[in-house]
């Protein structure tokens, strides 16, 4: 019986990065960085950088937990700055913000939605098998 890693999720979902270039540009789906679509220089540099986390995993499999480590922590911050930022832009932009009438957020469409559970699951699940990872190779 084959024993996966704690780290077969990620890897898996590092590699599947092509899949979801090819799903964003041909298909028009974006689950995976549908908050960057205003913003496709970024966007296609979060896109470089997963396949290079994933080419580095494949070619040093004993450094995946620091690059899922570090991954992970980029996508949480991502996540932040997608809540947040809708909200720091009005308070910003609004001279009065205590009377001001609050819109409805735009942002958060369904791609968007997909793209918050996706990331959050995938970096939460990096995350902690990284920190496990790294301690135990620190216990040894």
């Amino acid at each position: 019986m084959v024993r996966l890693s704690r780290h077969a999720v990620p890897r898996f979902y590092y590699y599947a990065t092509p899949l979801f270039i090819l799903l964003d540009y041909i298909g028009g789906i974006n689950v995976r960085v549908a908050i960057l679509d205003s913003m496709p220089l970024y966007k296609n540099l979060y896109y470089g950088f997963c396949i290079v986390c994933g080419v580095g995993m494949f070619a040093l499999p004993r450094l995946t937990p620091v690059v899922v480590l570090f991954e992970s922590s980029v996508n949480f911050l991502m996540i932040v700055l997608t809540v947040y930022l809708p909200y720091i832009r009005f308070i910003t932009q609004t001279d009065d913000v205590l009377n001001a009438d609050f819109p409805t957020v735009a942002g958060f469409s369904t791609p968007c939605i997909v793209n918050l559970v996706l990331a959050g699951a995938m970096a939460a699940i990096g995350f902690r098998g990284s920190v496990q990872e790294l301690q135990n190779i620190r216990g040894r």
